[in-house]
C-alpha cells in the first residue's frame, strides 16, 4: 500500500482506501465546500461574531453534507465497489460503511481538534458579555 495511505478493511471483503495526509489542494476544496454551504444557508460571512452566533443558533442550516461529500471525493483513492467513484455511487453504499470512513476522514482532515471545538462550544457567542 502506498504511503500516507489508509485503508479500512469490513469481514465481507470489500475495502475503502483514503489519503491520510491533506494536501494544499484537498483543504482549499474542503474549505470552498464549507464556504459554499454557508453561502447556500444565505448567511453574512463579513463579521466573524454574526457567522459565530448564526451557527450557533441555526445548526441545522448549513448544508454538512457539503463538506463529507469533499472529505469522501477528494480523499478516497480506491474502494472495492467498483471502478467508478461518484456522489452516485458512495451514496447508494450502506450507511454504516460510509459513517466509518467518514469518521475516519474527519479525524484526519478537520482544522479543528476535538479539544478546540469542545472549547469552542463552551465559549460565549462573540459580543456576549460574560457575568463574573
Amino acid at each position: 500500500m502506498e504511503k500516507n495511505i489508509e485503508r479500512i478493511d469490513w469481514p465481507d471483503g470489500t475495502w475503502w482506501e483514503f489519503r491520510a495526509v491533506v494536501t494544499r489542494g484537498m483543504r482549499k476544496r474542503f474549505n470552498r465546500a464549507g464556504l459554499a454551504a454557508i453561502a447556500k444557508a444565505g448567511i453574512n460571512v463579513d463579521d466573524p461574531g454574526d457567522l459565530e452566533i448564526y451557527l450557533r443558533s441555526h445548526p441545522g442550516d448549513i448544508d454538512l453534507d457539503a463538506i463529507d461529500d469533499a472529505y469522501l471525493l477528494e480523499g478516497t483513492t480506491a474502494y472495492s465497489f467498483g471502478e467508478l467513484m461518484s456522489l452516485e455511487i458512495i451514496d447508494a453504499l450502506p450507511d454504516s460503511i460510509v459513517r466509518q470512513v467518514l469518521a475516519r476522514m474527519r479525524e484526519l482532515y478537520s482544522d479543528i481538534s476535538e479539544a478546540q471545538m469542545k472549547n469552542l462550544d463552551s465559549r460565549p457567542p462573540s459580543g456576549a458579555t460574560v457575568e463574573r
